[in-house]
């Protein structure tokens, strides 16, 4: 059993939903005791709306380590001609305006390893391959505001597209994973894809496609009479849009295909395994459509095996069976990644599943 520690909350806020989890300590080993989703429009804060989920002790807000992601997030990665030239920081945000159109002066930026994620080593590293992640400094500080309202005071703030990009890449070191895995990410403005290949990341963008160019395709689906109606029934639970799903995302699809054909003519490699995150259940059709548009297969997360390998026991309480993709990025805040390597499988079938995922 577990030794009684401090217990510690995590948090995953998204456009989407609210995620919680309960552990008995804010390190591993822990144990998840309790998880739980908050509605986006409560209006319940604090230590009302953790009522018998977490015990404030007393205090005004709850302190976690908190996942978030602000609209104007991106992930580039950017390979430089010599080591010295990745060390050069005035090169670097050079690069990422130049290139990458990233203004930096408004802009919250981290340089990451392209091999591993790690923090980029300026004055070691022998690395040409960097990572860069980040969105507008601005909505950082929103996105904090709105836990202080929800009565969470952040220990931690990461993006949350990061953090479960790195949670997928130790997953597919852990299953053995045969192949570079697609991390496809929905936002509104467009969306974040990453190729994930044996625990490193070979390719990251943002693509314009996102939510928002699904609304006129919609609306002209159904004969509605503005942009706005199509918003309302899309993010509703009364229709079923997997019939129509690759009429909808035929510029996310177009995109996509450009993407995995611009990767797979330049590294030889074949993408066989998608992984979707962030959407909720209503939207599952997505990853579905895109699965069987692009022949390719949805990697599904154990998570208790996973977890367990981390040194995170799941309580007898909580079952995460059922849960789909969108919990990854919770998931994601709890453990301590490992530095695992690539093990060459002598089985020839991978941990994946072409049927629907429970979200």
């Amino acid at each position: 059993m577990l030794k009684s520690k401090k217990k510690a909350l995590f948090v995953d806020y998204s456009e989407f939903s609210i995620l919680a989890a309960r552990t008995s300590s804010s390190t591993v080993p822990m144990q998840i005791e309790a998880i739980m989703e908050i509605p986006l429009d409560t209006a319940q804060s604090g230590q009302d709306l953790f009522e018998s989920f977490y015990d404030f002790g007393g205090t005004r807000f709850a302190q976690a380590v908190c996942g978030v992601y602000p609209n104007s997030r991106f992930v580039h990665v950017h390979e430089f001609d010599s080591v010295g030239k990745a060390r050069d920081p005035k090169n670097l945000e050079t690069t990422l305006q130049e290139k990458f159109k990233v203004d930096t002066a408004k802009m919250n930026v981290e340089v990451l390893s392209g091999k591993d994620g790690e923090s980029f080593d300026f004055k070691s590293g022998n690395e040409k391959s960097v990572l860069f992640c980040g969105a507008a400094i601005d909505e950082f500080q929103d996105w904090q505001d709105r836990l202080l309202k929800l009565g969470v005071y952040p220990l931690r703030l990461e993006m949350g597209s990061i953090a479960t990009i790195g949670a997928v890449a130790d997953f597919a070191l852990f299953e053995e994973v045969k192949g570079p895995v697609l991390f496809f990410e929905m936002k509104a403005s467009g969306a974040l894809i990453s190729v994930i290949n044996k625990g490193g990341i070979d390719d990251a963008r943002v693509i314009s496609s996102g939510l928002d160019s699904i609304f006129p395709l919609l609306q002209a689906e159904l004969g509605l009479k503005d942009e706005s109606s199509a918003r309302r029934i899309f993010f509703s639970n009364t229709f079923d849009f997997a019939e129509m799903g690759p009429k909808l995302l035929r510029n996310v699809i177009r995109e996509l295909q450009a993407s995995i054909g611009s990767y797979e003519v330049k590294t030889g490699q074949m993408i066989e395994h998608i992984f979707v995150s962030l959407l909720p259940k209503n939207l599952s059709w997505i990853s579905r459509t895109l699965s069987s548009t692009l022949g390719v297969q949805t990697l599904r997360v154990d998570y208790a095996r996973w977890l367990n390998d981390l040194g995170v026991e799941v309580g007898d309480a909580v079952d995460l069976s059922n849960l789909g993709s969108r919990w990854l990025g919770l998931f994601s805040l709890l453990g301590e990644y490992q530095q695992r390597t690539f093990k060459q499988s002598e089985q020839d079938e991978v941990k994946s599943d072409t049927a629907p995922v429970a979200n």
